[in-house]
């Protein structure tokens, strides 16, 4: 191996740059290293072109279903991350988009993986990736006896007036048991679709999901030529009462699916790409695929910005493989140099590469892959200097002089995600603690320097030089309310000893909020019921009034939302539907305060009956919410343990960071609370307190420079739009509105109007507009959104496509009176959402248009938005009744 030689100027560089980092600490000095001192690995290129093999489909257009507008582009973007990342050659990839991905050409491609003399050798690296439509569909009649609701695909033909039915799961089963059969079980599966029925009342927009009341029926016999092709082990499975075919312990695959049971997979229809699938890439590009298992990507995932919880989920007997067996290695593969010292062996590389204590090494005697050259030890990361890392058991015996690492896996399932921008690194008052930080001599803490994409933890300062933590948690950022402190307690100095504690404490509060066990024995089982309390006027016997439930259960998908005020009472029910005695826990994590308070004992659940808290038998009392004056808005996050056998949740308690006692909680002891021989899960509430109704929410301008965080992407509008109550009278005209003035800037409608299409051509009436910008507003305003109270009529048989339907648009007008012109002529005009279909008014959010977006790009004083009613298609009719644009 070649090393670079080190003169005495650069071995004095070397040594300042070595004491920068190690008083600081810090991930953003990486780009002033000499690019020869970061090069002290060795990359060895692959001459022979990687042995993967994969079935990529993505489905937009839709025969008869719902468009989608992200699914092609992730299907291009993952082929992409396979031909540029991993060194695939394009003809080892089938591609399926659109009209090519029909039922009888996805069948048709995935037999021919499985077919032998193909040039797919056994246990070579295969992987079906699938983006598009799915759903949850009833038996064919052949199978209700034994079978609980089918999961399904849609391919793009499918459709009711020709009867091409959806892939069920048991056809696909049936495939991937036959590639396992010939090819070995290499095989990855990737979903991004919804897999179950989506929890919600309504489907909400934007989800890749078909109600089955839009599909065909499953006829008797489906695929029998399939299915009698596998051996009888598998046709034993399908007689199961409830097989888990493409999901659960199966040998054949790993599935890696882009959300939970009951959950939707949603599409940031801005960016035009999957939710799960974007983060996905993001993650694999920024690891060595080899050193990766499939349950620890999803680990990494960051949360996913969605309008509702989407938790991406990895099933199967082989989850802790690594990405496909570790049989493709990308475009090199890393072999790191060891050398002995005298209190041990160092790694030649560290916290400038992105090493973190606890990632492991498996060391070998060459740096050429070689299966000759099996690994000799696999050795774990103690501590990471900035250019060498401490590697812990060195008595290994007959270890060669010359030896080299190559990364097994990237570091505990613990570690916390962070990004530190280049503001806080320039106020950071230096400490070697920073250094102990990064080193992993913190033993509480194990932090990795990540991109912002893929952080739980933002650290930055605002504008008085005060630390912030920004907080990756979806529905806090929806709420905004993802930055802390909270203004009620203490600021944070950029120090050290400040900030380690409360990273320490948000760490754990993130890892106990997100953590769920590898395997999920009772979600599909436990209901989580939240209620607002009403008195009866009864009293039991110790005096305490009795309450019941008053109203529908106010849960909606994980998330309740309500008025936070001392004289409504709430309670929670949990419905046990298992045939198992369970204990059951909750745990309160605030998301302002972020201390987890463990509020109830452990009681049993007898099967198939439920457990009331906060009402009901015994001395209960009920749950309460209240906030601060300067509060508009919280929320707290309820975790339920469930298990078969007690939890101590007690040992999750912790108090605030951010107040007077900082508290570091033990590790030793939060590990007791999973480490039980027990089954157990856990489900997740957020409730979601307004000091208002959200029809009456303020959204004001912020003032100018409070902070120099980067504000995280916009979020996504609310799923479930609820009725809104009629809003109190319009006020007085909008006053001059300027930044930090604190008074809002909006336009709103000032009268009903409707639209109807009688022809195919487009109908569209000016509904409102808002007063003239001005510079001050221009530079101010970081983003904007329409909200409408309306409904839309649909024609009989009738579906929305891209050339049909009901919505509003949003145009940019100029000083002419005319929308303004892109460069390319283009009028700057851009769709909003969708009225509902329903036969009620319903209040809906359109697209947040955030600062990145072109609307913003050619604005000048005087400019003014416009919002438009627009009904397309013969029959359409857009109902809209009263709506305004919010900015902020």
């Amino acid at each position: 191996m070649a090393m670079y030689p080190m003169t005495l100027n650069m071995k004095k560089e070397l040594e300042g740059i070595t004491h920068e980092v190690m008083v600081h600490g810090f991930h953003t000095w990486v780009i002033q290293l000499p690019e020869a001192f970061i090069h002290r690995r060795v990359d060895q290129p692959l001459s022979a072109k990687p042995p993967l093999h994969a079935l990529v489909i993505g489905i937009n257009k839709y025969k008869e279903n719902v468009h989608l507008v992200g699914a092609v582009p992730d299907a291009l973007a993952f082929k992409s991350y396979l031909i540029d990342d991993l060194c695939v050659p394009e003809e080892q990839i089938t591609l399926l988009v659109d009209e090519q991905a029909t039922r009888a050409n996805i069948i048709e491609a995935l037999q021919n993986i499985g077919r032998p003399d193909n040039g797919i050798n056994r246990d070579d690296p295969i992987v079906i990736y699938y983006a598009g439509h799915g759903g949850q569909i009833d038996p064919p009649p052949d199978k209700t006896a034994n079978r609980l609701p089918v999961q399904c695909i849609i391919p793009q033909d499918t459709s009711k007036e020709s009867d091409v039915v959806p892939i069920p799961d048991f056809t696909i089963g049936a495939l991937v048991h036959c590639i396992a059969q010939e090819k070995g079980n290499n095989i990855t599966v990737i979903f991004d679709c919804c897999h179950s029925t989506v929890g919600s009342r309504n489907i909400p927009e934007n989800v890749r999901f078909v109600d089955k009341a839009d599909l065909p029926k499953l006829p008797s016999s489906l695929d029998e030529d399939i299915i009698q092709a596998t051996s009888s082990d598998f046709q034993d499975v399908l007689n199961l009462p409830s097989p888990e075919i493409l999901f659960g312990d199966q040998d054949s695959h790993v599935t890696l699916a882009a959300c939970g049971y009951g959950e939707a997979a949603f599409e940031d229809t801005v960016e035009k790409r999957g939710y799960f699938s974007s983060a996905l890439l993001k993650l694999l590009r920024s690891v060595q695929i080899d050193s990766l298992s499939y349950r620890r990507c999803i680990q990494r995932l960051p949360q996913l910005l969605t309008r509702q919880p989407q938790n991406p989920v990895c099933e199967g007997k082989h989850a802790d493989r690594m990405f496909f067996n570790a049989r493709v290695q990308g475009p090199s593969a890393c072999y790191i140099p060891i050398k002995p010292d005298a209190d041990g062996l160092y790694l030649q590389a560290g916290l400038v590469h992105g090493i973190t204590p606890g990632a492991t090494y498996d060391i070998h005697a060459s740096d050429v892959p070689d299966p000759s050259d099996p690994p000799l030890a696999t050795l774990e990361v103690h501590s990471v200097e900035p250019f060498v890392s401490h590697l812990k058991g060195t008595d290994v015996p007959n270890l060669p002089t010359v030896c080299y690492g190559r990364q097994a896996d990237c570091g505990p399932s613990r570690t916390l995600d962070i990004h530190i921008t280049q503001e806080f690194a320039d106020e950071a008052v230096p400490s070697d603690v920073w250094a102990r930080l990064f080193r992993g001599s913190l033993h509480e803490l194990v932090v990795r320097p990540v991109e912002p994409e893929l952080a739980s933890v933002i650290v930055s300062v605002n504008s008085k030089k005060e630390t912030t933590f920004t907080l990756k948690n979806p529905v806090l950022v929806e709420h905004r309310i993802e930055t802390l402190p909270s203004p009620d307690y203490p600021t944070i100095p950029p120090e050290a000893e400040r900030v380690i504690p409360v990273l320490t404490s948000l760490s754990q509060w993130d890892w106990h909020l997100r953590h769920t066990p590898d395997v999920r024995p009772f979600h599909k089982m436990i209901d989580i019921e939240f209620y607002q309390l009403q008195m009866t006027g009864e009293y039991t016997d110790e005096g305490n009034p009795v309450l019941v439930p008053e109203g529908n259960n106010l849960n909606a998908d994980g998330v309740a939302d309500i008025i936070a005020n001392l004289e409504n009472y709430y309670g929670f029910k949990v419905v046990n539907r298992s045939r198992e005695n369970l204990y059951v826990s909750m745990v309160d994590f605030s998301g302002q305060w972020e201390h987890p308070v463990a509020d109830t004992p452990n009681p049993t659940i007898p099967a198939n009956a439920s457990l009331t808290i906060g009402y009901g038998s015994g001395e209960q009392m009920p749950l309460m919410f209240a906030l601060n004056d300067d509060q508009d808005i919280d929320v707290n996050f309820f975790k339920f343990f469930v298990s078969s056998h007690p939890i101590n949740s007690g040992l999750l308690e912790q108090g605030s960071p951010f107040g007077d006692e900082r508290c570091d909680p033990p590790e030793s002891k939060m590990k007791e609370l999973f480490e039980k021989d027990a089954l157990w899960d856990a489900l997740t509430i957020s409730v979601v307190q307004r000091a208002h109704p959200k029809e009456e929410d303020p959204v004001r301008i912020p003032p100018p420079d409070s902070t120099t965080t980067e504000p995280p992407a916009e979020p996504e509008p609310t799923t479930e739009p609820t009725t809104e109550p009629t809003p109190a009278p319009a006020p007085d005209p909008d006053p001059a509105a300027g930044p930090g003035t604190g008074i809002p800037f909006t336009g709103r409608s000032e009268e009903p109007l409707q639209v109807q299409a009688r022809s195919a051509a487009v109908v569209n009436g000016a509904w409102f507009r808002t007063p003239a910008l001005t510079k001050e507003l221009i530079a101010s305003i970081r983003g904007m959104m329409l909200r409408t109270f309306s409904k839309q009529q649909v024609p009989a048989g009738a579906t929305e496509t891209e050339q049909t339907g009901a919505y509003y648009e949003i145009s940019v007008i100029g000083n002419d009176d005319l929308p303004k012109l892109l460069s390319d002529e283009t009028e700057m005009i851009y769709r909003s959402h969708s009225a509902p279909s329903d036969s009620e008014y319903k209040w809906e959010n359109g697209v947040a248009f955030d600062e990145s977006h072109e609307l913003w790009s050619k604005l000048e004083p005087g400019d003014c938005f416009e919002v438009m009613v627009v009904a397309r298609g013969r029959g359409w009719v857009n109902d809209a009744d009263r709506g305004h644009l919010v900015f902020w």
